[in-house]
C-alpha cells in the first residue's frame, strides 16, 4: 500500500504557479523571474514578480506575497480550504479521499458529489434535446455561453435522473438530501424533482455546485423551480452569478442586482460582469450583507411590477443598516434586462444603470405616476402620499431636496415657490410627529422587556474577524497589520484584539485557555465567551480579506464624512487656524490621501 501524501503538498507540487497567475496577470520574463502589474493595487510600473523555480510570488509595491494558495485566496476572496478545493479540482487531486481515508463523507460532501453527477447528466440530456437547444438559441445563448454556465436539461420523465443514479450505484436517499429526488407519497420509491426544465446550476464562491434552478419548457404553472433548502443551499443567502461577479463588483465599486438566471447570464455576457441575481426571491438582509462585503453601491434592475421590486421598496431599513447606497432602474414597459440586452441595446441598459434613481426618488416617482396631476385633487393626493415617504428619511438634506422637487406639483405653486414648499414641509412634519408618537407608544409598551442592542455591520464584521483568528487559526499579524487593535470598535472588541495581538507576539500561537486568562475581568471576557459558544462554524468560512475590506472601507467613509463636516465649518469661518478641529481636519486629509485612498 502506498504511503499517505499530504493533499496540500500534492496540490502545491502539481500546480504551475506561472500558469495559475497568468490567468489573472499578464506576465513577461525578466531574468529568472516573471513580472507584471500587481492585481492587488494600482500601479503603472510592474512590481509583481513570480519565481518559477521556487513557485513563490511577491509584489515589491504593496508587499503581498506567498505561494499558489495565498494567491488564489487573495485574488478570489477564498478561505484556505476553498482555495485548496478549487486548485485540487484544477489539477485532479481527490482531496476528499486523501484527507478522509476510510471515513464516511459529511452530508455536505455527499450533496456536492451528487450535484456534480446530476449536473453532468443534465448537460448530456441537453445535447440530446433539440427542443431545449432550440429554446436556448431563440433566447440568444451561444454554445460557448451554455458551456460556460453549465446549462443543462432535465428530461420529461419521472425517473430519468433516478435511473441514471441507480446505474452509478448512487443511493437515491443521497439525491433526496440534495433535493434532486422526491420520496413518493406512499413511501415506496422516488421520482425526479426536475422534469422537462432547463437547468441552471448554482455555484458558490469556490465554484462548488450547491443547487439548481429549473425553468419549465412545458405548461407547468410553476415557471421556475429551485432546489429546496439543503445544508449547502440556502436561497435567502445565495446570489446567482456571484462566483463570476465577485472580482468585477469591487473593481466597479457597484453591483447590479437582477431577478433571474437569464437576466444575470445575459447581462454578464454583455459586459456587465458585476451582475448577480436573487433567483426570484426578494432581497433579504443576508443578501444585502453579502453584497456589503464587496461594495457599498447597488443598482436594482427588477421588473417594475414584480413582487421582488415591491419587497425591495419595503427594504430601505435593511439597506441603511448595511450601509448600502441603493439606486433603482426604471425599466422600459414590458422589458427586463435580458429582453433589453437581447435587442442589442447595451448602450441603453448602460444609460439606465447610470441614471438609476435613489430609493426615495424612485418611490416618489411611482407615487406621482398613480395620480392625475392635471387636477388639483390628484396633486393633493399625490403630495399627501409623497409626504409620508419623505417623513421616513432621516436626512434633512435629502428631505429638503425632495421638498423642492415636489413643490412644482403643489396646487398653489403659481402663487409662490416658498409657500408651496412650506405646505409640503408642514405635511412632512405632521407625518414625522405621528411616527414619533407611535414609536414612543411602542417603547412604553415594551419598556419592561430587556433591550438588546442590534450590532452594526462593522461590529459584526470585527467580531467575526476575531472569531476566525481564534477558531480557524487565521494569521493575527495579517489582520492587525491592516487593522491595529486600538482601531477596533467598542471596548470589548478592542481589548480582545489587543490580547490576541500580545499573545501571538509572545507565544507565536493562539491559546484559548491563556487568552481567557488575559481578558478575565474585562469587557473582552464576555465577547470571548460569545465567540467560543455562539459562532456558527459556517460563519468561519467568510473570506478574511472581505471582512477586512468592509471594516477599512467603513472607517474610510466615516473619516470622509467627518472631513466634509469640518471643511464646511472651516469655510463658514466657525473653525480657525490653531483650533483642535482645524488640526483634526488636516490630519484626516493626510490619512485619506495615504495608502488606503482609492
Amino acid at each position: 500500500m502506498g504511503s499517505f501524501r499530504d493533499p496540500v503538498d500534492e496540490v502545491r507540487e502539481r500546480c504551475d504557479l506561472v500558469e495559475i497567475v497568468s490567468q489573472y496577470v499578464a506576465l513577461r520574463r525578466s531574468g529568472r523571474t516573471m513580472v507584471g502589474l500587481c492585481p492587488f493595487h494600482n500601479e503603472r510600473t510592474p512590481s509583481f514578480h513570480v519565481n518559477p523555480e521556487r513557485q513563490r510570488w511577491k509584489c515589491f509595491g504593496c508587499g503581498e506575497g506567498g505561494d499558489v494558495f495565498n494567491f488564489i485566496q487573495k485574488i478570489d476572496n477564498l478561505t484556505f480550504r476553498e482555495a485548496l478545493e478549487h486548485l485540487a479540482r484544477k489539477v485532479g487531486v481527490d482531496i476528499r479521499r486523501a484527507q478522509q481515508g476510510g471515513k464516511v463523507y459529511t452530508e455536505k460532501e455527499i450533496i456536492a458529489r451528487v450535484n456534480n453527477i446530476a449536473c453532468e447528466f443534465f448537460r448530456s440530456q441537453l445535447r440530446r434535446s433539440s427542443r431545449a437547444l432550440g429554446y436556448l438559441e431563440r433566447r440568444g445563448l451561444s454554445e460557448s455561453t451554455v458551456e460556460k454556465y453549465l446549462i443543462g436539461y432535465a428530461p420529461d420523465s419521472w425517473d430519468g435522473l433516478l435511473n441514471h443514479l441507480i446505474k452509478l450505484r448512487i443511493d437515491p436517499s443521497e439525491a433526496v438530501k440534495a433535493g434532486l429526488l422526491v420520496v413518493r407519497e406512499d413511501g415506496k420509491g422516488f421520482y425526479d424533482r426536475f422534469r422537462d426544465r432547463l437547468i441552471f446550476p448554482i455555484l458558490d464562491l469556490s465554484d462548488r455546485i450547491i443547487g439548481f434552478g429549473g425553468r419549465a419548457l412545458g405548461d407547468d404553472p410553476a415557471k421556475y423551480l429551485n432546489t429546496p433548502e439543503t445544508p449547502l443551499f440556502i436561497k435567502s443567502r445565495t446570489l446567482y452569478g456571484l462566483n463570476r461577479a465577485r472580482r468585477a463588483i469591487p473593481a466597479e465599486n457597484r453591483v447590479i442586482v437582477v431577478e433571474g438566471y437569464m437576466d444575470a447570464i445575459t447581462a454578464q455576457e454583455a459586459g456587465f460582469e458585476n451582475t448577480v441575481a436573487t433567483m426570484g426571491t426578494a432581497l433579504t438582509e443576508d443578501h444585502v450583507n453579502i453584497i456589503a462585503r464587496f461594495t457599498n453601491n447597488a443598482v436594482l434592475a427588477f421588473d417594475a411590477d414584480s413582487a421582488g421590486m415591491a419587497a425591495a421598496l419595503r427594504s430601505a431599513p435593511v439597506f441603511e443598516r448595511a450601509g448600502l447606497n441603493i439606486r433603482i432602474i426604471s425599466m422600459p414597459a414590458g422589458d427586463d434586462p435580458d429582453s433589453l440586452l437581447r435587442k442589442g441595446d447595451r448602450s441603453k441598459f448602460s444609460e439606465l444603470v447610470e441614471s438609476a434613481l435613489p430609493l426615495a426618488d424612485y418611490r416618489i416617482k411611482l407615487v406621482l405616476s398613480k395620480y392625475d396631476l392635471q387636477t388639483d385633487e390628484g396633486k393633493t393626493d399625490a403630495l399627501k402620499e409623497a409626504a409620508g415617504i419623505l417623513a421616513e428619511l432621516d436626512s434633512i438634506v435629502e428631505r429638503e431636496r425632495l421638498i423642492r422637487y415636489l413643490a412644482r406639483y403643489h396646487p398653489n405653486f403659481a402663487t409662490g415657490t416658498s409657500l408651496a414648499e412650506d405646505h409640503i414641509r408642514a405635511e412632512v412634519a405632521r407625518f414625522r410627529s405621528r411616527r414619533a408618537r407611535q414609536a414612543q407608544a411602542r417603547a412604553v409598551a415594551t419598556e419592561t422587556q430587556p433591550v438588546v442592542r442590534r450590532l452594526s455591520l462593522i461590529e459584526q464584521s470585527e467580531r467575526l474577524l476575531l472569531g476566525i483568528i481564534i477558531l480557524r487559526g487565521a494569521d493575527p499579524n495579517k489582520v492587525f497589520e491592516a487593522l491595529p487593535p486600538k482601531e477596533f470598535s467598542g471596548e470589548s472588541a478592542r481589548l480582545l484584539a489587543e490580547a490576541l495581538s500580545n499573545q501571538f507576539n509572545e507565544l507565536g500561537k493562539i491559546d484559548q485557555e491563556d487568552l481567557a486568562i488575559r481578558v478575565a475581568g474585562t469587557a473582552g471576557e464576555q465577547l470571548l465567551t460569545d465567540l467560543l459558544v455562539g459562532l456558527d462554524p459556517e460563519e468561519l468560512n467568510h473570506p478574511l480579506d472581505d471582512l477586512i475590506s468592509v471594516i477599512i472601507n467603513h472607517k474610510k467613509n466615516e473619516k470622509r464624512k467627518r472631513m466634509r463636516t469640518l471643511s464646511k465649518r472651516i469655510a463658514e469661518g466657525l473653525i480657525k487656524r490653531g483650533d483642535e478641529e482645524y488640526e483634526e481636519y488636516y490630519r484626516l486629509v493626510r490619512e485619506t490621501s495615504g495608502p488606503w485612498r482609492r
